[in-house]
């Protein structure tokens, strides 16, 4: 061995240790030396891919195992680093992609097949998922995706009869009061704009991945535990790195909210702790049957404004918790006081729920494509309206519907407005879980 040689291999041995041991600046000190010595060494290019992989910045992670998997397109451990970074990122169909090309050469490989399974389960592919994670060995994780298939058996038979509702709700919607089951704010001219009104049931956003590794030798996926980190390293991975999200809305560690402004972003500002950027804001005026009206849309902190420019802000959710929604040309109703931002491209237009007089529910309509951020104290759970079966719901914990719901608030004996709202039809309500006593 000659001395450069043996000057490289030492190098790596020491970044070995250093990344074992979490020291992830000196791991970084030494892969750069190795890699000084011999640019294009695939130990010190697979090092570096590790430790990118283990400072959290995956985005790099992802283009250095590509690379290397273009050049090296035989080597499975180096497409299965790849699936894994994948995975991480929330990529679950390339990691499926990439992690089923592993599994194909080497079918008994437990580890991939597991990861396999993980990732296929994020993409909803539910039964092969199963399979894999039966050919790794993961029976009980076999088990929980046998359940999530029964419990998506029966959410397909309620997706059925909604679609069924929201062909009737389309007719219904499609009169001359587009917004149908509310009552306009005001009476101003029709609307000028027009999309599709369809309904789909979004699906239930999966935990994210577990921690990297599996102990050597084993065959069973860390997915709930982690050991400690130092700081440094602690610091280095929970590191927010918002440069390339190319989404508006995005859900960061600890439940944070991070928006990008690329143009016009409709939100609220309350929580926001940082922003970066040239970024203006303007006072939002509420809407009716797509016209403005004159009259501000929220007061105070919990006023909405047109965020203008481009950059990011970081917001806190004191406390609540944030839902992110897509709607793809789909049509959902949302309690005003709980909407916090969304898209432009989506159709809007504010209303109240009828009955309640001046002081009734403040309610946003929204149908399109595009996406939006909604802020509750506490969890939203649905339940499911029948067409011969009103229910009736404490107006408090009502967040929105969603398919041919018409809400409208009941009143004493006396004729006076109270706290419940009745609401008949087909459909779905989103409800917030009650304050604890």
């Amino acid at each position: 061995m000659d001395q450069a040689e043996q000057q490289l291999t030492e190098h790596l041995q020491r970044a070995s240790e250093l990344l074992r041991g979490d020291k992830l600046d000196e791991a970084e000190r030494e892969i750069g030396s190795a890699l000084s010595l011999r640019g294009d060494d695939l130990r010190a290019r697979n090092l570096r891919g590790l430790f990118l992989f283990r400072a959290g910045r995956y985005e790099e992670a992802r283009s250095a195992y590509l690379q290397l998997s273009e050049g090296f397109p035989d080597d499975t451990a180096l497409r299965l680093n790849l699936g894994l970074v994948e995975l991480r990122m929330g990529r679950f169909a390339d990691a499926s992609s990439n992690l089923k090309r592993v599994v194909d050469v080497e079918p008994d490989n437990a580890r991939a097949q597991g990861y396999l399974g993980l990732a296929l389960m994020r993409a909803g592919d539910l039964s092969h998922a199963r399979d894999a994670f039966i050919r790794g060995g993961q029976t009980e994780l076999a088990k929980q995706v046998e359940e999530r298939m029964a419990q998506a058996d029966e959410a397909l038979a309620v997706r059925g009869e909604l679609r069924r509702a929201a062909g009737e709700g389309e007719r219904v919607l499609g009169k001359d009061q587009p917004f149908a089951a509310v009552e306009l704010e005001a009476p101003v001219e029709e609307a000028r704009r027009s999309g599709a009104w369809q309904l789909r049931v979004p699906g239930e956003r999966p935990p994210l991945p577990g921690p990297e590794g599996v102990p050597a030798g084993g065959s069973v996926l860390p997915l709930l535990l982690e050991p400690p980190r130092p700081v440094a390293a602690f610091a280095t991975a929970r590191l927010l790195r918002p440069g390339g999200m190319g989404d508006p809305f995005a859900l960061a560690e600890g439940g944070m909210l991070v928006l990008r402004v690329d143009g016009r972003l409709p939100t609220r500002t309350f929580g926001a702790i940082a922003s970066t950027g040239q970024l203006t804001f303007e006072p939002l005026q509420r809407r009716v049957r797509g016209q403005a009206v004159d009259e501000p849309f929220g007061e105070g902190a919990e006023a909405m404004f047109v965020s203008v420019g481009k950059g990011l802000m970081v917001v806190a959710p004191r406390g609540a918790r944030f839902t992110l929604l897509a709607l793809a040309d789909d049509i959902v109703y949302v309690r005003e006081q709980s909407l916090f931002a969304f898209e432009e491209s989506l159709h809007w237009e504010n209303g109240r729920v009828p009955g309640g007089g001046p002081d009734s529910m403040r309610v946003v309509q929204f149908r399109g494509t595009g996406r939006l951020v909604a802020r509750t104290e506490r969890a939203a759970f649905t339940l499911k309206i029948e067409a011969d079966a009103p229910l009736y719901v404490d107006s408090s914990t009502l967040l929105g519907w969603i398919g041919r719901v018409v809400p409208r608030v009941l009143h004493s004996e006396g004729g006076a407005p109270t706290p419940y709202i009745e609401c008949t039809g087909e459909g779905v309500l989103i409800l917030e879980e009650p304050a604890a006593l």
